[in-house]
């Protein structure tokens, strides 16, 4: 087994995010959905009725880019804008029931493109990379927490 040097994490951890973002997109293309507007509706499938800006903030994309995203995805009748009645100059987005069912498919979608890259890996080395991965997210988030107090 080869162990990756300290110093390729964060190489590794890029390509295997550029390569399922890749494989994503790739076998989400018959649906009609990139790998941000699935993002999109699968948030609002969880939480629905998000401003643009709330919605932005919790994909940690930007205002321009959200506005985009759903601008397209209610041409395609996803989601559906309305005003917010505390704040006239913002959106609160909602998902249709149209894409309900979508997301559905979705799930599947994703569920299929995990395992296809979790494929011949053990469920014990699966739970030590969720652990490991988990961890070093929340290190990284204790550090951004400690420099905005300090800021």
């Amino acid at each position: 087994m080869r162990i990756v040097p300290v110093q390729s994490l964060g190489l590794l951890i890029h390509n295997v995010s550029h390569l399922l973002k890749r494989e994503f997109e790739r076998v989400a293309r018959p649906h009609g959905l990139t790998l941000l507007q699935w993002r999109v509706l699968g948030h609002l499938s969880r939480e629905d009725g998000l401003t643009q800006t709330v919605l932005g903030a919790r994909l940690e994309s930007s205002p321009m880019t959200i506005s985009d995203v759903v601008e397209r995805l209610e041409a395609a009748g996803l989601v559906a804008r309305e005003v917010d009645p505390s704040d006239s100059r913002a959106k609160i987005v909602r998902i249709t029931i149209e894409a309900r069912g979508l997301v559905e498919k979705m799930r599947d979608v994703a569920a299929e493109v995990y395992e296809r890259a979790l494929d011949g890996i053990e469920e014990a080395d699966r739970a030590a990379m969720d652990r490991a991965l988990t961890r070093i997210a929340s290190n990284l988030e204790d550090t951004k927490t400690r420099k905005d107090k300090v800021a």
